[in-house]
């Protein structure tokens, strides 16, 4: 299957599954809003209720009222992560390190994630005029300030590089073609439904 995301800023609010992971990325795209997104109902065992926490050290607005969390635009900067062994948090932050605004996300501890998966999100970063490095087996920085072209790019079948890069379409300057998104729908059947309820635009293309 192949979608195409339309650039845009989200905004607005929805409840949400809270134990859904695909949640974390509705609020990145939300820290790119300047109305931004409010998740209801993200529970404390919820996995995405501590991530705005990281959000907010970048520099996003982030509010809590309750059980939800309100995201939304301000000046984004880079940071230092420690990858401990979970392909989920390295997309995470290179969607992050894609569309900051100022400075840099640096990922160390990649032994723990296949070097195949490094070696793909460098190679699609790259084709979508995100700057990259990947000097060794342990390291990697993608640089922020970057002109996102958008055009068409492979998933591979990785449902987590899929993810990464609905965030990132909604900073290109066109829409972007995903192409092998693999069994994506099937793990998360809500996600573009709540993408596109909050003003995102992703559909199914051939």
């Amino acid at each position: 299957m192949n979608i195409r995301c339309t650039p845009s800023h989200l905004h607005g609010e929805i409840d949400v599954n809270a134990n859904d992971s695909s949640n974390i990325f509705l609020l990145c795209a939300g820290a790119l809003s300047e109305q931004g997104v409010t998740l209801k109902e993200i529970k404390a065992d919820g996995f995405a209720e501590k991530f705005p926490d990281t959000l907010h050290y970048m520099g996003a607005n982030v509010s809590r009222d309750g059980d939800n969390i309100t995201v939304s635009r301000n000046r984004l900067f880079g940071m230092s992560r420690r990858i401990k062994e979970s392909e989920i948090d390295f997309f995470i932050y290179c969607a992050l390190g894609a569309v900051c605004e100022k400075g840099f996300i640096q990922l160390s501890g990649l032994r723990s994630i296949k070097k195949e998966t490094v070696d793909l999100a460098v190679k699609t970063f790259t084709k979508l005029n995100i700057a990259c490095s990947f000097d060794d087996e342990d390291e990697l920085v993608i640089w922020g300030g970057n002109d996102i072209t958008g055009g068409t790019a492979d998933a591979n079948g990785n449902i987590y590089l899929t993810l990464a890069m609905t965030v990132i379409s909604c900073e290109a300057s066109i829409p972007l073609d995903i192409h092998n998104i693999g069994e994506f729908k099937k793990i998360f059947p809500y996600y573009i439904k709540n993408f596109n309820s909050l003003n995102g635009k992703i559909e199914a293309i051939k």
